[in-house]
């Protein structure tokens, strides 16, 4: 009897001992371990950002690798680097949980976009500055680290919401989690502007990488500042498309109202491409899409319209009139033109002048045909077309002449699982265990994450969550990370894991 009581006492006395959070639910005891730990949560992340990370600058790549390697071995992951022809490394990482019933890889990148510090309120974006708000609500910069980490702070710095968040959530998450699933974590060092290393890995290490579900880690959250699944994402083609009228520029003095200027057709043919309301009026452009099946109005009818909130904080007077809501253009075909370029300085009339047009695809759309769409509507507006530039003979025997450069085909990278997949439904209902059934359920994002090369490889389910805030400024200038949305990142992935 003395014995037992011994060890019920001993017992009670660990206990106590222990963190508050180690005997909770996972979601409960993630919320606890962030709320004791986000200095030192901050202090790490300001860590990893900290590292340059431009997509194609292999040496500060490699840094980074090593750097989220080491993380990787401080929880206890059996992680290793996997070299690729490109230079970059993938980071991998694994543990593996005794009589688990799925095996779920989670997806992040560790690669930036490029950046122009001129444009950047602090004098160079690898060096993370931490505010007191976004710089639009006045947030003051924080100079020295305080003790507590307010959910509105933000830290700026290339890759802060983009998706650096990604990696860190999901280190941190296990720190507390009590895995029930088998956990395999990929991080990508060529996601921003592609390179082989994912296709190269993923032949290499087929066995290491098999799993019954992938989750990309990437993207925005909604608006509403809810928890974000997604089931879907857009691919993409382009086009370059180059109007020459003459061999050079000519004099606008001598040959003006005879010679006709590259940038004004190139303006013209444009426009005529999209009517006012900002609808495509190619041929066919929508009809792959349009109508949407009546399940697909009802999921995109159920996320919550922000478009008021979103207007005011972008600044945006009037939006397109392609679709009747975001939700419904995230599910469209999109035409954009990226780039138009065309004259020179000394008054001259331009005799060639580019644009670059790129389209996001969803996953009824075949990325070929699209492009043959556009490149048909250029010829029926009388255009002969080319594939380089032409010579004089060829540029005095037509009236109008276009150099056409295509790029993309297939699917070009676009996605979509079924939300009735079971796999998915697993991961949905893990994810409203942490935060209920009011969780934003997107059909498609509106950007492209490199889902294709899992799916074909592996024939497995993919869904996304996004954790960074939806103003992050993600590709642009001033990007940045809500702290609240790594805690709650934090909170949603151990959560997952134990659910």
């Amino acid at each position: 009897m003395a014995r037992l009581k011994v060890t019920v006492v001993l017992g009670m006395a660990a206990a106590l001992m222990a963190p508050s959070w180690a005997q909770a639910a996972p979601a409960d005891a993630a919320r606890a371990y962030v709320a004791a730990h986000r200095k030192e949560i901050v202090e790490e992340y300001l860590k990893l950002v900290s590292v340059p990370d431009l997509h194609g600058d292999v040496p500060n790549l490699k840094r980074n690798a090593d750097l989220l390697l080491s993380m990787m071995k401080q929880r206890g992951l059996d992680a290793e680097l996997w070299d690729t022809s490109g230079g970059v490394p993938v980071v991998f990482g694994q543990k593996l949980v005794p009589g688990a019933k799925h095996t779920i890889l989670f997806y992040a990148h560790y690669d930036g976009q490029p950046v122009d510090p001129k444009r950047w309120q602090q004098p160079d974006p690898f060096k993370p500055l931490l505010r007191t708000d976004s710089i639009e609500a006045g947030g003051k910069p924080v100079t020295d680290l305080p003790a507590s980490f307010p959910d509105s702070w933000r830290i700026y710095a290339r890759a802060a919401g983009d998706d650096k968040v990604s990696a860190e959530a999901i280190l941190r998450a296990l720190d507390v989690a009590a895995p029930k699933e088998n956990i395999k974590v990929f991080l990508h060092g060529e996601e921003e502007g592609s390179g082989p290393s994912e296709a190269e890995v993923i032949k290499k290490y087929p066995d290491k990488l098999k799993s019954d579900l992938v989750v990309i880690l990437d993207g925005p959250a909604h608006p509403a500042g809810k928890a974000t699944i997604f089931y879907g994402a857009r691919g993409g083609a382009s086009l370059s498309v180059t109007v020459f009228t003459a061999k050079q520029g000519m004099h606008s003095g001598n040959y003006g109202n005879w010679m006709p200027d590259a940038n004004v057709r190139l303006a013209q043919l444009i426009s005529s491409m999209v009517d006012a309301s900002g609808k495509v009026i190619i041929p066919g452009f929508y009809s792959d899409v349009l109508p949407f099946a009546p399940d697909a109005v009802a999921m995109m009818k159920a996320v919550p319209d922000q478009t008021p909130v979103i207007r005011k904080e972008f600044g945006v007077g009037g939006t397109d009139g392609a679709a009747s809501s975001l939700q419904e253009g995230l599910n469209m075909p999109t035409f954009s033109v990226h780039t138009m370029s065309g004259g020179e300085v000394g008054g001259v009339i331009p005799a060639s002048a580019t644009a670059e047009i790129a389209m996001r695809l969803v996953k009824d759309n075949n990325g070929k045909v699209m492009v043959d769409r556009v490149v048909n509507y250029i010829r029926a507006q009388g255009y002969f077309i080319v594939d380089k530039d032409p010579d004089v003979a060829t540029l005095a025997a037509h009236d109008k002449i276009a150099k056409v450069v295509t790029r993309g085909g297939g699917d070009g990278g676009a996605w979509r699982t079924d939300p009735n997949d079971p796999q998915a439904v697993f991961i949905t209902q893990a994810l409203q265990s942490v935060w209920g059934k009011d969780v934003v359920r997107i059909r498609t994002l509106g950007g492209g994450v490199p889902a294709t090369p899992f799916i074909d490889a592996f024939h497995v389910p993919v869904v996304g969550m996004s954790l960074a805030n939806y103003d992050d400024n993600q590709h642009s200038d001033n990007e940045n990370l809500r702290l609240g949305n790594l805690f709650d990142g934090i909170v949603t992935l151990a959560g997952v894991m134990g659910y």
